[in-house]
């Protein structure tokens, strides 16, 4: 039977996903190092749906010493997208060559890809904890104790399944939904990179 939390508080953790997918972990091997939600690197698949139109590839995001570099690969395997973030605010290269600067990659996703990446809240919620800020509104735990879901700052954020390596265990599959967008993330590696900027 699962325990459901509704916690209007500081404190918790989570993460989304909405799939039908089970909560059990994954094969040992798919993360390297002990990455932290300051410096980590993921790669993985990636499909979106927002207003009838949907992109499907694969990503690799690395975070380190305050700094992004996030990269979007077309189904062919080639890159069509790639966003850096910093303290001078978010900038992105398209495949065409253009390039686009916004002072945040949420502003920066919204205009140019037409649907928001909420990299700065992200990077907490793929670690299955909320983000610092507003207290999330829904905390949800499964029969094993861990998060299933996640409502924070407008996004529902789901996990179905978590990947382990020994003592360590990350989420391996999430949704992220916010009004008619849908976001899935399926992890295949975790990483943890070592010293150096991204």
């Amino acid at each position: 039977m699962r325990a459901v939390f509704v916690v209007p508080a500081a404190g918790m953790a989570a993460l989304l996903l909405l799939s039908s997918c089970s909560l059990q972990p994954r094969p040992e091997g798919m993360i390297e190092g002990r990455p932290t939600f300051e410096r980590f690197e993921v790669a993985g698949r990636i499909a979106v749906r927002y207003d009838g139109d949907g992109h499907s590839g694969s990503l690799r995001w690395r975070h380190a010493d305050g700094l992004d570099r996030l990269e979007l690969y077309a189904p062919t395997g080639t890159v069509y997208a790639r966003l850096s973030r910093g303290p001078d605010g978010a900038s992105m290269e398209m495949s065409d060559g253009k390039r686009y600067h916004e002072a945040d990659a949420e502003t920066l996703s919204r205009s140019v890809l037409g649907w928001e990446l909420p990299l700065e809240q992200l990077r907490y919620w793929v670690f299955a904890r909320p983000a610092p800020g507003t207290a999330p509104t829904l905390f949800e735990l499964g029969a094993e104790g861990r998060p299933t879901r996640i409502e924070q700052d407008g996004w529902r954020v789901s996990y179905l399944a978590y990947s382990t390596v020994g003592a360590d265990l990350l989420p391996a599959r999430l949704d992220l939904e916010n009004g008619g967008l849908r976001v899935r993330l399926i992890v295949t590696r975790w990483r943890d990179p070592g010293e150096g900027a991204p």
